[in-house]
Order: C-alpha cells, then sequence, then structure tokens
C-alpha cells in the first residue's frame, strides 16, 4: 500500500470544488487518492513575501529550507532569491525574473507572470514569518509520510531475515530525522545564562573538583576537564588563546632551540610559562604602522612590543596583599592582572616619594622537556667548559674530588702534571685469548686478524686452516686495519677530544643547544659541573659564574633561566691575552636549590643562603618608553593559562582569547551590542571564560571547584556589574552564513548591532560541493562582506 503521492514531481492534484488550496489530503474518496501534506497557498504567500520585502527574506530563511516547498518550482524561485540575497543584490519580481530567465527556468516556471501572481496571492509580507511556518509543518508531515513508508519496507525486511536489532535502529533513525530540523537553537541574552553557569560551578565545587560530566578514563584529562559535558566540542589539543602583537626580531624559545616572532608559523612548537611545550594554531599576517614601545626589565632584557600587547604582572598593591596574606594565612585582596603595555607605561613608577618600580612579572617555571642522550656526560661537559683545555680533552683543577665525579661519569682519569687531569673513554674490552695456529701457544693478540703468537714459532705458518676474512670497522662497516674501529670513527668518537669535536665545542667553547634542550636532571648537572669549576658564592649567598667568552656566558644565563631563575649580567674589563678574552662576564642569580656537587662549595652555600633568608626576586619592569613603530605580529598558542616565553631571558607574555575579549570591550566596558556566534563552544563555557576573565579567577580553578571565598566574592560582586551587558552568545551547531547574516540583521534592527564575533570561520561548511575547502573558506571570507 503506497501512502505518498505517484504523480509526477512538479504536477500536483487539481483543487476540486468545494476544497481549500491548504488541504493536506484528509477526505479524500480512498487511500490511493491522498496527496502528501501540502499547502500550496501558504508557499505562495511566503514567496510573495520575500519578493515584496527583504526583511521577509531574513525572517523566512531561519525556518524553511528548499526542500521544505512541495511544488518544485516553488524550490527554485526559493533558491533563486536566498542566491540574490546571498550575493547582496535586490530580489523582487524583475531580477528573479532575468535570474530564472539566465538560468533557463523561466518558461518551465510559468513565465515571469506567475511571480507577479505570487506578489498578488500574499495578503500582507509582515506575515511571511508565519506562512513559513505553516509550509515547515506540512514539511515535517511529509517528512512523516516517508519515515512511515520506509519503516514500513524496513518492517517487510526484517521479516524476511533482516536483522531485528538493526531493523528498529534504522527505524528510530528514520522517527529522529524527522524533527531533528526542528529543534534549532538561537540566541540567549547574557543575563539569562548567568544563573544556570553558577549552578554548573557550584555543582562542580560541591562535588569535590571530581568529574561532573562524562568521564574519559584518563585520570588526567579529566582532572583538566572535569569530563565532557554535553554541548561542547572537545579537540584534543587543548583550547587556543590569540595573542597580541612583538617585534619580528623577538626571540622565542622552543623544545628545539630558538626561532622569532617573524619565522614562527602554525603548527610550531613554542614554551609555556609552565615550563611546557604548547603548540602554535594561528598566527597573523605583518602589522605595520602599530604604536611600539621598548620595555625593559630589572635583568637587562629589553622587548619590543605594540601598545596593546598584553601582560600578566603583578603590581607593587598585589605583592604587599599577597605577603599580608601569607602572614594572616588568607587569600590575597589584590593578585595579578592582564595589563596591556600602554597602561603599564602609565603606571610604571609608584607614585610615592622614591618613585620605585610597579609592575613585575612572574619567573617561568623550570623547562620540562625529556632526557635524550647525550654523547658526553653533562656534569663532565661542564667541567671541561669551566676549566677544561679548549683544544684537547683535558681540565685544571685543585680539587681531586671533581676528578672523582667524572669518573662516576664513567670517563677514565689520567693525572697530569700542572694541575691538570686527562679525561679518557673507558678502555675497551681486551680481545679474548687464543691458540696460535702454528705452535699451539695461547696468546692475546693486538687485534682479532692476528692468528698466530710470532714468538716460539717465528709465526711461519705452513698452512690455515680457514682463510682470514677482510677486516670491517664495526662502528660503520667500513675496512679497517683490524683494530676496534677505523681512523675516521676513533678521530669521530673514538676519544673523549673526538666527542668533544662531534659536538661542536673543541676549539670554541659553548654549551650545544642539545644539552640546553635535555631533561631537568641532565641540565642541572651541567650548571653543577659549570659551577664546581667556575661558580663562587658572595658573602650574601648569592650565586656568580664567571668567564671570559660571551658565547659560553650566553648559554650559561640560557641555562639558568631554563632551570626558572632570574638571572642578570655585568661586565668588566680584565687583563686578558687577546681583545676576546679580555672581558670578564659575569652571571649573578639566587636560589637556595643545591647548584654544587663539590663538597666544600655545597657547604658555602648552604651556610651563606641560611644567613641571609632572601625574599623572592622577581623580574621587575624598569622602563617602558616609546619608541618608532616597527613591523609586529601575534601568535595563537593552546596554553591554558595564556602564557608563552618570549626573548632569550624566557619572559612570559601573555595570550588573551581574543574574540572573547572584543565582546568583553565592546558590550561589557562599553555598553555597545554585540554578538557571539561560537560553533565551538558552548554557552556555559564561554560564559564561564567571560567570568574568569572579567573577576579575575584561575579558570582551572573555577573548573575544578578550587575556588577561595574571595574568589566567590569578586565573582558575585562582577555579576552584578555584567549581566546588564547587551552581549549576545549563539551557539548553535551548523550554523551557515545565510543564517548568521538574518540573526545579525534581526539583532541590528531590534538592538543596533555593533560588533558580530564569529569562532571560528573554519568550523563553517556551505553545504555545496567544492573543488577545495580552502576555496570554501575562500568564499565565506567573500560573503562576510556582502
Amino acid at each position: 500500500m503506497a501512502l505518498t503521492d505517484d504523480r509526477p514531481a512538479g504536477r500536483p492534484r487539481a483543487v476540486r470544488d468545494g476544497e481549500q488550496g491548504g488541504s493536506s489530503g484528509e477526505g479524500g474518496s480512498g487511500t490511493f487518492d491522498r496527496q502528501p501534506p501540502q499547502d500550496l497557498t501558504a508557499e505562495q504567500s511566503v514567496l510573495g513575501g520575500m519578493l515584496l520585502s527583504k526583511d521577509a527574506i531574513a525572517d523566512v530563511v531561519e525556518v524553511l529550507r528548499p526542500e521544505d516547498f512541495y511544488r518544485p518550482a516553488h524550490q527554485t524561485v526559493y533558491e533563486t532569491i536566498l542566491d540574490l540575497y546571498g550575493r547582496g543584490e535586490p530580489a523582487d519580481a524583475v531580477t528573479v525574473s532575468a535570474e530564472l530567465q539566465r538560468r533557463g527556468e523561466l518558461v518551465r516556471l510559468g513565465g515571469a507572470p506567475y511571480l507577479h501572481t505570487l506578489i498578488a496571492t500574499v495578503p500582507t509580507a509582515a506575515n511571511a514569518a508565519y506562512y513559513a511556518e505553516i509550509v515547515g509543518e506540512k514539511a515535517i508531515l511529509r517528512r512523516l509520510v516517508e519515515a512511515g513508508t520506509r519503516i514500513v519496507q524496513l518492517g517487510y525486511h526484517g521479516n524476511e531475515g533482516g536483522e531485528v536489532d538493526e531493523v528498529v535502529d534504522r527505524a528510530q533513525a528514520a522517527v529522529y530525522e524527522v524533527t531533528e530540523r526542528t529543534t534549532t537553537e538561537d540566541y540567549t541574552v547574557l543575563e539569562e545564562l548567568l544563573q544556570p553557569t553558577m549552578d554548573e560551578i557550584d555543582a562542580i565545587a560541591s562535588n569535590g573538583g571530581m568529574a561532573a560530566g562524562v568521564p574519559t578514563g584518563f585520570a588526567d584529562l579529566d582532572a583538566c576537564t572535569n569530563g565532557l559535558h554535553p554541548g561542547q566540542m572537545v579537540v584534543v589539543a587543548a583550547r587556543p588563546g590569540l595573542g597580541k602583537a612583538l617585534a619580528l626580531d623577538t626571540p622565542l624559545p622552543t623544545p628545539q632551540g630558538w626561532t622569532t616572532m617573524g619565522d614562527v608559523a602554525v603548527g610550531d612548537m613554542l614554551l609555556g610559562a609552565d615550563g611546557r611545550p604548547t603548540r602554535v594554531v594561528a598566527a597573523t599576517e605583518v602589522m605595520h604602522g602599530r604604536p611600539c614601545y621598548e620595555v625593559e626589565f630589572s635583568d637587562g632584557s629589553v622587548l619590543t612590543a605594540d601598545a596593546q600587547h598584553q601582560w600578566l604582572t603583578d603590581t607593587r598593591a598585589s605583592r604587599r596583599a599577597l605577603q599580608e596574606a601569607r602572614a594572616r594565612g588568607g587569600a590575597p585582596r589584590v593578585g595579578p592582572a592582564v595589563r596591556t603595555t600602554e597602561e603599564i607605561a602609565a603606571t610604571v613608577r609608584c607614585d610615592v616619594a622614591d618613585r620605585r618600580v610597579n609592575h613585575s612579572v612572574a619567573l617561568p617555571e623550570p623547562l620540562q622537556l625529556p632526557e635524550c642522550e647525550l654523547p658526553i656526560a653533562p656534569y663532565t661537559l661542564g667541567v671541561w667548559l669551566g676549566d677544561g683545555t679548549s683544544a684537547s680533552a683535558a681540565f685544571t683543577s685543585d680539587d681531586p674530588e671533581i676528578a672523582e665525579y667524572v669518573e662516576q661519569d664513567g670517563y677514565r682519569v689520567v693525572r697530569l702534571p700542572d694541575r691538570r687531569y686527562g679525561v679518557r673513554l673507558p678502555d675497551a674490552e681486551p680481545v679474548p685469548t687464543r691458540l696460535c695456529e702454528v705452535c699451539g701457544t695461547s696468546f692475546r693478540p693486538r687485534t682479532s686478524q692476528v692468528r698466530t703468537c710470532g714468538r716460539s714459532c717465528g709465526g711461519r705458518a705452513r698452512f690455515v686452516s680457514a682463510p682470514v676474512g677482510e677486516p670491517v670497522c664495526p662502528d660503520c662497516g667500513s675496512p679497517s686495519s683490524g683494530l676496534r674501529r677505523c681512523a675516521a670513527c676513533h678521530a669521530d668518537h673514538g676519544t673523549v677530544q673526538g666527542l668533544l669535536r662531534s659536538v661542536g665545542v673543541l676549539g670554541q667553547k659553548h654549551i650545544p643547544i642539545a644539552y640546553l634542550r635535555s631533561g631537568e636532571r641532565q641540565r642541572r648537572e651541567l650548571l653543577a659541573g659549570l659551577m664546581d669549576t667556575d661558580g663562587t658564592v658572595t658573602s650574601t649567598g648569592n650565586l656568580q659564574f664567571s668567564v671570559t667568552s660571551a658565547r659560553l656566558a650566553h648559554d650559561v644565563a640560557e641555562l639558568v633561566v631554563g632551570l626558572g631563575y632570574r638571572c642578570s649580567m655585568t661586565t668588566k674589563k680584565v687583563a686578558g691575552r687577546s681583545p676576546s678574552s679580555s672581558i670578564a662576564y659575569t652571571l649573578n642569580f639566587t636560589t637556595s636549590d643545591g647548584v654544587f656537587r663539590l663538597d666544600r662549595k655545597r657547604r658555602v652555600h648552604k651556610e651563606r643562603d641560611a644567613e641571609h633568608a632572601h625574599r623572592e626576586h622577581p623580574r621587575y619592569i624598569v622602563d617602558v618608553r616609546r619608541v618608532e613603530s616597527v613591523p609586529v605580529r601575534c601568535v595563537e598558542v593552546t596554553a591554558d593559562d595564556h602564557l608563552y616565553l618570549a626573548g632569550r631571558s624566557m619572559i612570559p607574555t601573555h595570550n588573551s582569547t581574543l574574540g572573547l575579549d572584543f565582546a568583553r570591550s565592546c558590550s561589557i566596558k562599553n555598553g555597545m551590542t554585540s554578538a557571539f556566534f561560537s560553533l565551538e563552544m558552548s554557552k556555559s563555557e564561554i560564559v564561564m571564560r567571560l567570568l574568569s576573565a572579567e573577576a579575575r579567577i584561575r579558570l582551572a580553578d573555577m573548573r575544578a571547584g578550587r575556588m577561595s571565598d574571595e574568589d566567590w566574592t569578586r565573582m558575585a560582586r562582577r555579576m552584578s556589574e555584567i549581566s546588564e551587558a547587551p552581549l549576545y552568545i549563539d551557539d548553535s551547531p551548523n550554523l551557515t552564513l545565510m543564517e548568521i547574516r538574518a540573526k545579525a540583521r534581526r539583532m541590528k534592527q531590534r538592538n543596533d548591532l555593533k560588533l558580530i564575533i564569529l569562532d571560528y570561520l573554519q568550523l563553517m561548511t556551505s553545504g555545496r560541493k567544492v573543488e577545495s575547502r580552502q576555496q570554501e573558506v575562500s568564499e565565506f571570507s567573500r560573503q562576510i562582506k556582502l
């Protein structure tokens, strides 16, 4: 029994006398005479209203799709109207007729008179949205009829031996598809989202910070995300944040070495303030003509940034609040805050008599990088860099204890004249003894190729039991003389001197980048070797390292900074053998951590450090000065705290969620209407990030339920201030550009919309077949301007 109309498409049954044009087929003479549900008059009124008013187009496009029209001719007219509307061209009877004529469809549809018939049919264009709802309801009923037919066919298929579970699943899917498109979402004003978000935050806190969503099964991931929540789109790469602009020549540390702001590209890895690698997910084009400043720090570092670059800084007030909080055991009244370069320039000094510096930037954590295989043990390399002979594998020292530590690294230390020590590789395993082929005497040959002793028998064999093979090098496989290695391998890595040559330090002392990016334990061993030889402890417990090589001094400074210490450098002239060695570079840093192996230095450090209780020494901003504009650029990284390291001193610099910051500035600070269309984050997640930024509460604490009473107070205070902000958020999935345009125009008419934020363009699809994804995204970019 067929339940659908069997007439060709485009030829609906003629309306009989006494029937209304909107008949849904009820009351027919029989089952086979029934038409699918439809309302031709409503379809004509919808199209007529769209031809009369562009506002009607904006209302209808949110409700109907072309396939919702019963008559194919009406589908064609609707698609043509949308095409013209999407291109920013007028859509009336004349332009639509011309477009249909160009496509060769006009005659088939009934010509231009039929378009005027559509206009004459509609009572008023103001009711186009209501007519569209009627058409949409009839379309749902048609899909229900079609789903019923498919379910009947599936039932007979199951009766003929099909899998029942699969049949039921497909039948349920068919019914779900009928109503799937009716469950559309719309934008929601911020005030309506605050209470649900507060309820979610309260639920997380009440649950002890445990996963409130769907657990992933990975403990660390659940601890970070509190489980997976409905409405979220989870990307296993973390949520990115977008930063402000730094000069193109700004050095940026990476897990493999260094790059610059001008050279960094999407997909590259940088280092975050927590010491962990963070991925670059976006980078802007080079920007010109922006106001720029030089920011100078107390350790001598200077970075060039634009006026809107952001920094996470403490002020004198927040540092004093922290000290008071530690004394009384509570939470500080004021904490660090994100400030722009321009804001820091206006408050770089405190408004007190001594004009002391105001802003400080926290030190980064030690770099968290994996340990790697190094050709020379780090401590031994540090000893050689500090007191070693530049041209050979030897060092000079008055402390035999250092030689013992080098031996603990697995090397053989040979005592040489003038307090010098030679460093050798461990003795190779001797060639095993064998019997002489001539006389049978047991002997130990010098190489594996020797088969006669040559002592009692003279080595003159009358015959050889087996031919002697051509000797090869066990390392590279090339022909050799039968010794342990060939000459090339011996020179490259057969001795400690060869290893020094292979890593590029023989004759030019420096720290190879592989050591500067090795594991934390390996880098601490390297620093211990350097400090045991050329390091000292001052009378106040500070640590110093002195050397006359500029390259080595900067490398050691990078090593110290990479371990989380603030390091400064001073210079003075000395009587050196050459101009390049006539300047002494002294590095200064302070820590209570053990940086020595040498017992006498370790004891002195411990005693003097205890005598002088060292306060924390952050990196202060001592000056911010306006400079000529230079080309700048910014990058987007995945770090949760929006921080990445910049400059040779690895200064944490801030990233921001740029789109949300724009919305905050527009709606909260300036009271102008903005719309945030998010194809990635849910409304709750967006509002949580907004509250985190406005109340200055760490997002990780908010998500994990670790908020203090002070945090709750600040958040409640800010909620009352931002609840009236005209910020509209829409997290509808699968938004098309046409729907966004229609909603934006409606908001412009009702709320004087000033700013639209789309997060983000790459998640949109056009639903059309295109040659490439790049072409599709380019088309989006073009249409946004229309």
